[in-house]
């Protein structure tokens, strides 16, 4: 019920800050039903509230341990799905509660990148990322976030009005071996979620990932 509350404060929040300045694209493509881990970059404060509020379903939120040392935030954290992870560690307990999440049925996110960027760029991903979405077996979709860095940016305390994009990708599933043949260690599967991300993404927010582009694309 209180979760139900957030999700939809943050959509009205999402109207009176943004306005006609938030363009949403892509949710067909998220199935409503099923285990589903839903990967993203992350680029502004506001990235969980808008992620939250408008995935067509519930969704549960890895974030990182330092968010839950407040009692006020921490409260309002999981009550937002939110449960922390030790960054940079193998962090058991929530590696048993995501692949219990993802086992019964739900829909989790995961920010492969394990941080915020403050250039609005892609990253190099945790290889812990490949992990889980290895030995969770759940289909994979993947959003790109653009502009939410201009609304709420690490210094700032308030938000301000600003364009975001937020694009919902097509399911996918992580292949068994690379283009060689070998088989993808975790880093490499994780490398392989930031290309799908990558996909929904300009050229100039892509990063590490960026996307060659072909010769007709070129013209």
């Amino acid at each position: 019920m209180i979760y139900s509350f957030l999700t939809r404060l943050a959509r009205f929040l999402t109207f009176v800050l943004l306005g006609r300045n938030f363009q949403l694209r892509g949710t067909d493509n998220v199935p409503r039903t099923g285990p589903l881990l839903i990967v993203s970059n992350h680029v502004g404060g506001v990235d969980p509230a808008l992620i939250g509020g408008w995935t067509p379903r519930p969704v549960w939120f890895m974030a990182k341990a330092e968010l839950f040392r407040n009692r006020f935030s921490g409260v309002i954290m999981r009550a937002y799905h939110a449960f922390p992870v030790v960054r940079h560690s193998a962090d058991r307990k929530a590696l048993r509660l995501a692949f219990s999440l993802l086992g019964s049925g739900r829909a989790v996110v995961l920010f492969p990148e394990g941080h915020r960027a403050e250039d609005a760029r892609l990253h190099r991903a945790e290889p812990g990322a490949g992990f889980i979405a290895r030995h969770s077996g759940a289909p994979l979709v993947p959003i790109g976030i653009t502009g939410s860095d201009r609304v709420l940016g690490r210094h700032q305390v308030l938000p301000r009005r600003a364009p975001v994009g937020m694009v919902f990708g097509k399911p996918f599933s992580l292949p068994e071996v690379n283009r060689d043949g070998s088989r993808m260690d975790h880093q490499q599967s994780a490398d392989f979620l930031m290309t799908k991300i990558a996909e929904l993404l300009p050229l100039e927010n892509q990063g590490e990932y960026a996307q060659p582009r072909t010769q007709s694309e070129a013209m």
